[in-house]
């Protein structure tokens, strides 16, 4: 098998495609590859598949493939324009590439696996790539994988995520069912979330069975206004929930600590992380002041009790169940002596309904917080993004469970 055979077999051609020169370069640690086609032969129409007769070609350009053992390899051809009844006079379909690229789709490939497991910077020094080469890689798959997106999730979720040491915000809205990031929106008002909605028909919105959120009114308020009978399909996040009794617990911890050193009381100095905890999941060297803690009439032990309940609510079995338990519990809060516990209290009633909604919909963002992890990596990877548009795209490369392979 000569070069020519065996390169035309690497890139898989087929009739009338073929290659016709291979030129090594052992200076420049290259291999140019030169293909072209049969004289005389049809090519397919990009836009219809049909087989055309070949009008003209364009100047040559250059494709770069997968490295032949450590040696760059580039692919050399004159793009063939062909003549379709249909669509005019249109360039043809090159087999080994995709259009407006200049890498083989092998290479892309590769290169997609490859960035989606490293960050940009070590990709383009193993490649041999510079960075807008890789980033064009990227941008590309990304527009190709959101270009093959059919339909939208009929369960969702909604969370905020902030970038840039917190300084800015981007709302995120994730498909639940296939756990991908479906949508991002700058900032986290009403109106970041109006435009998720309004690329929405009234049938696909109508088809939204469950919303998971946190309590935060821009979102309430443009999901009640978008999507049809939205009250029954809100569920407010156990995890969002379970955070505001936590920081209730805390500042109860912070209001009896500063009561108690003034008397000269240092039982609560240093035990803030304890009650944060669940307290199946406390830390062995945790545990003895835990219970020494816990069997002293102290607020915050008491605060720390109620909110170890309330996690047992979306143990029930049944909304009724459900139900039932919260209005045990919130009697119980509701008459005690603690404040910031009796405010939290309040708050959760007066969202009750889009809390008790998990026991319809049985869902939580808690892979949204997965894939929030996950993009602080990216950004970490990245060094942080000064273009927001950059890390858009970067977000969905990663996390949008995207087709992105040409």
């Amino acid at each position: 098998m000569d070069d020519c055979q065996l390169y035309s077999t690497l890139l898989e051609l087929k009739m009338p495609w073929k290659v016709e020169k291979v030129a090594l370069d052992s200076t420049k640690k290259t291999v140019e590859i030169y293909v072209s086609h049969e004289k005389g032969s049809k090519l397919h129409c990009p836009e219809c598949r049909k087989e055309c007769m070949v009008y003209d070609h364009l100047k040559e350009r250059v494709w770069r493939d997968l490295d032949s053992v450590d040696f760059m390899t580039f692919i050399h051809a004159s793009p063939p324009r062909i003549s379709c009844p249909e669509h005019g006079i249109i360039e043809a379909l090159l087999p080994w590439t995709e259009k407006t690229s200049r890498f083989s789709m092998r290479f892309e490939t590769r290169s997609i696996r490859m960035l989606q497991n490293m960050d940009t910077f070590n990709f383009t020094e193993i490649m041999k790539l510079s960075w807008k080469q890789a980033w064009n890689i990227i941008d590309r798959a990304v527009k190709r994988g959101r270009s093959r997106k059919s339909g939208h999730p009929s369960v969702i979720g909604i969370d905020e995520k902030s970038y840039r040491r917190g300084h800015k915000y981007i709302t995120l809205v994730y498909d639940t069912v296939n756990n991908g990031v479906d949508y991002i929106a700058y900032d986290r008002k009403k109106k970041s979330l109006d435009e998720y909605y309004k690329t929405l028909t009234e049938q696909e919105l109508s088809s939204i069975t469950a919303v998971s959120m946190d309590m935060w009114d821009p979102f309430m308020s443009s999901t009640v206004k978008h999507v049809p009978d939205a009250d029954s399909k809100i569920v407010f996040d156990r995890f969002h929930v379970t955070k505001h009794v936590n920081e209730a617990v805390d500042t109860t911890r912070k209001e009896e600590n500063r009561k108690l050193v003034k008397g000269g009381v240092m039982d609560l100095k240093g035990t803030r992380y304890i009650w944060l905890y669940a307290s199946d999941n406390l830390p062995e060297k945790y545990r003895e002041r835990y219970n020494d803690l816990k069997r002293s009439d102290l607020e915050t032990g008491k605060a720390y009790s109620m909110k170890e309940n309330i996690r047992n609510l979306w143990n029930m079995p049944s909304l009724e169940e459900g139900r039932k338990y919260w209005e045990s519990w919130y009697n119980w809060v509701i008459h005690s002596s603690i404040r910031a516990m009796k405010d939290v209290a309040r708050m959760m009633k007066v969202h009750i309904e889009r809390i008790l909604n998990y026991f319809i919909h049985r869902i939580t963002n808690a892979r949204a917080e997965g894939i929030n992890s996950k993009i602080a990596l990216i950004e970490k990877m990245a060094y942080g993004y000064r273009n927001k548009e950059h890390l858009k795209i970067a977000i969905y490369f990663r996390c949008g469970n995207l087709q992105l392979y040409p």
